[in-house]
């Protein structure tokens, strides 16, 4: 009996043990694509969707390349320096945790295995954007509970615009999600050299000011000069991802996504801590689905935008509702044509995209 109850102690502690030190993987998606590549519709129209059902779940970056053609006019350095990387020779081209993978076999559901992923390595990130001032602040820390022993790492912090329009070129395309915009901490990450350690604590506090005045380049070859312009459409519609990543087996050892803080008490609070104040709780609420289950019809109200457009998405990634030329505050959408199920409800707003989870029944 004591050697049963000295197994159970130490089978007990093993599982603390992991539990502490393991940690559920943040998914990772990189996207290269061009609004001169007629693919890249199909491929963006297939994935977009599935990536905004996990909006706040899931870390996407989508790269603007410089072909086919005259390229995208938000083609960036930065984002070649990726391309060239991971070796991409065309676009479209996806990567799922840093692997290339065929965009039309990926599903709500790879999703959902990606989420099974665990990892030894803890990243907690925030972020405050001044959209008088042009500047972002980003605060992220990264511990490892295990040793990382490749012989070169990165530390990559993408500033991302979720939605633009006006870079559309020629492949159909009307609006693009997730475009890169700037990487910190400097043009290309941080570069690593030799193992990151057990315990080791990696973190950042750094600001980028987008400087002067937004400009539309003519065409990939045009490219913004960030000393003096930028392409930001609408820095409200700014957000933060980050990752690490081995520089020899390409493996990303772990994302992170930006939680958005309101002020400055928020962004420097201590790492764990929820947000200390009742108005950063809110902005996350703002939209409101009621009644939600619903059978019928719904209203859905957002609380300081108007609504543009909305879109009901299944759960297979699918726009199964789409309701376009509105101008509310709060619209009621006609939900009976639906089978029972969950949903992700995506409202368009001039600030961005707000989503809910909406239950048919």
């Amino acid at each position: 009996m004591k050697k049963l109850l000295s197994f159970l102690l130490l089978t007990a502690l093993v599982g603390a043990t992991n539990a502490q030190t393991t940690f559920p993987k943040i998914p990772v998606y990189e996207v290269f694509s061009s609004s001169t590549c007629p693919p890249c519709r199909p491929a963006n129209e297939h994935l977009s969707p599935i990536f905004e059902q996990y909006q706040g779940q899931i870390a996407v970056v989508k790269y603007q390349m410089n072909w086919p053609g005259t390229g995208d006019p938000y083609y960036t350095a930065e984002g070649s320096s990726r391309k060239s990387y991971y070796g991409v020779t065309g676009v479209p081209a996806f990567f799922r945790a840093s692997v290339e993978t065929s965009y039309s076999a990926f599903t709500a559901a790879s999703v959902e295995e990606d989420f099974l992923e665990t990892t030894s390595m803890k990243i907690e990130l925030r972020y405050l954007i001044d959209t008088i001032n042009h500047t972002v602040r980003v605060r992220a820390r990264a511990e490892a509970f295990a040793d990382y022993t490749d012989a070169a790492h990165r530390v990559m912090i993408p500033i991302i615009e979720h939605i633009t329009y006006r870079n559309k070129k020629s492949n159909g395309e009307t609006e693009f999600h997730n475009v890169f915009k700037k990487m910190l901490p400097a043009q290309t990450g941080q570069l690593i050299i030799g193992t990151i350690a057990q315990g080791t604590v990696l973190e950042y506090d750094t600001t980028y000011t987008f400087k002067g005045n937004y400009r539309l380049p003519n065409n990939s070859s045009d490219q913004i000069d960030n000393n003096t312009e930028h392409s930001v459409e609408n820095f409200d519609n700014l957000h933060v991802i980050m990752m690490v990543q081995s520089m020899t087996s390409k493996e990303v050892y772990q994302g992170g996504i930006g939680e958005r803080s309101y002020d400055e008490a928020n962004l420097t609070r201590a790492w764990g801590t929820e947000p200390l104040a009742v108005n950063e709780i809110a902005v996350k609420e703002a939209l409101k689905i009621y009644p939600n289950p619903a059978s019928t019809s719904i209203t859905v109200s957002s609380a300081s935008n108007t609504i543009s457009k909305i879109e009901i998405i299944d759960i297979q990634g699918r726009v199964v509702l789409s309701e376009t030329a509105l101008s509310a505050p709060k619209v009621q959408v006609n939900i009976s044509d639906l089978a029972a199920g969950s949903y992700i409800l995506k409202a368009h707003t001039a600030a961005g995209i707000e989503t809910e989870k909406l239950v048919i029944k």
